[in-house]
């Protein structure tokens, strides 16, 4: 038998180093954005400035993709998992596809990537539902905001001819933040990183059908930060603080 103390002492060996790495992946990736955006004139493209920068994006989601492999326990953690590494996958395509902008299709491409993304994670928090007034009410704030955006992108939508796909990743986005926020997990993480996802997710809505084409970049950077912060919360709060968690089969044994 394996004790609780065992367990402990080789809680993520392998889930800690991976989510690690995805966290410094992530923010090398920001700070290159950050350069690039100083270096360059204002406006310009910050995606397209190397051969490798979709795969240089993607690396984060597919490095915590890596870690959701060593999430082992009971049935419900092998139920997340599965959940969890579908969403993290889909989700490195989405990145993937949203660095080629000079590739028509790559917009409409990375909002169904990341659509099937929120499906996962929606069905990997959908179970863990605990509704208490406080948590209520941050969905009941959720959806209005979402509601609030559709409307404001509503003649950009008209205009584009995207207002069925978008109306339906904002339904499907709006649910999987308000399943993170009525989750019963041990920490707010998970909670915080879906509301960083959705700020994310406002903030290219806003530069791709509220701002002038200009001006479309300019919330780039901002968008990259808070949408590498929220993979990462989101991750964190389902792999960390929690009983019954292994990150290997081969825990040592208590001494």
């Amino acid at each position: 038998m394996v004790s609780m103390a065992g367990t402990r002492r080789t809680y993520a060996p392998w889930l800690g180093r991976l989510w690690a790495a995805a966290a410094v992946a992530g923010a090398a990736y920001g700070v290159f954005l950050v350069v690039t955006a100083l270096t360059s004139p204002a406006g310009a493209e910050l995606t397209g400035r190397f051969p490798g920068q979709p795969v240089a994006k993607a690396l984060m989601a597919l490095l915590l993709a890596a870690a959701s492999l060593f999430f082992r326990g009971s049935y419900p953690i092998y139920r997340e998992r599965r959940w969890l590494l579908g969403a993290l996958l889909f989700s490195a395509v989405g990145d993937f596809l949203l660095a080629m902008p000079w590739w028509e299709p790559s917009f409409v491409g990375g909002l169904g990537a990341f659509l099937i993304a929120h499906l996962c994670y929606l069905a990997a928090l959908f179970p863990l539902a605990a509704p208490s007034p406080p948590r209520l009410a941050a969905a009941a704030v959720t959806v209005v905001a979402c509601l609030a955006l559709l409307v404001w992108f509503w003649p950009s939508l008209t205009n584009a001819g995207l207002t069925i796909p978008v109306t339906v990743y904002m339904l499907v986005l709006g649910a999987m933040v308000c399943a993170a926020l009525l989750a019963g997990l041990p920490t707010m993480w998970t909670a915080a990183g879906a509301v960083c996802f959705a700020l994310s997710d406002g903030m290219i809505g806003i530069g791709r059908f509220v701002l002038a084409p200009t001006n479309a970049e300019a919330l780039a950077v901002s968008i990259w930060w808070a949408y590498a912060i929220s993979q990462i919360l989101i991750t964190a709060g389902f792999f960390f603080g929690r009983s019954g968690v292994t990150s290997d089969q081969h825990a040592t044994p208590a001494q």
